[in-house]
This record gives C-alpha cells, structure tokens and sequence, in this order.
C-alpha cells in the first residue's frame, strides 16, 4: 500500500511538472543533451533563481538529475531520466485504451439504436 501511495505521489509531481510550458521547454532542451544549468537558462527571460525552481520541481518528480560535471567535480550538468515518463506514459495510456473502448461500446450501441429506429420493422409498428 505504501508503495502504491508513492508511485501515485510521483505522478502527481511528473503531472504537475509537465503542467508548466517553461519546464516542458527545458525537458525538449534536454533532449539534445546534457547541460549545464546556466546553458538551459540562457533562452528563458526568467533570472537564476526561476530556473533554479523549475529544476527543483523537474527533480522532485524524477525528470531530470544533476550529476557532476566531468569536467571540474564541482558544478552540475542536468540529464534527462526516463523512467518517470515512461510510468506517465503507461498510465496515460491505460486509461486511454479504458475510455477508447467504453467510446466503441457507446458508438456501436448507439448505432445499434438508430438503426432499430429507422429499419422496416420498427416503421410498421409506428
């Protein structure tokens, strides 16, 4: 139960996290690789302070990690993690195949109806 409260806790923050325009822009950034904080600042009219938010929140719900840089050990690059998106994804899509055939089931029912209605049999008994 425990570790059901937290998997729904994450896709709560990944959802949240994928609410804002800024942070989605910064995860499309990421793609082409990692960077440094600053080198995903520099398109935003936000100061440090703001982005550094956005990062925080884009951390907590596990879309990114900060690893050291190779270059000096002492500042951070930001790489992108998958495995929340991809736990996003699957429950998008769960839910996605649920409501696509509930919809089917409604439109062949539906269909169903209309037919009924507009057939021979059921114009005789008018």
């Amino acid at each position: 139960m425990v570790e059901y409260r937290k998997k729904e806790q994450l896709l709560d923050r990944v959802f949240a996290a994928l609410a804002d325009h800024s942070r989605r822009q910064m995860l499309a950034r990421l793609r082409k690789g990692n960077l440094s904080i600053s080198e995903l600042a520099e398109p935003f009219a936000m100061s440090f302070a703001g982005v550094a938010k956005h990062i925080d929140v884009l951390t907590e719900a596990q879309l990114v990690r900060k690893v050291r840089a190779p270059e000096d050990g002492r500042s951070f690059r930001l790489e992108l993690q998958n495995q929340t998106l991809t736990e996003a994804t699957n429950w998008i899509r769960y839910h996605q195949e649920f409501w696509t055939s509930k919809l089917a089931n409604l439109e062949a029912f539906l269909e169903e109806k209309e037919y009924e209605q507009t057939s021979p049999k059921s114009r005789k008994k008018n």
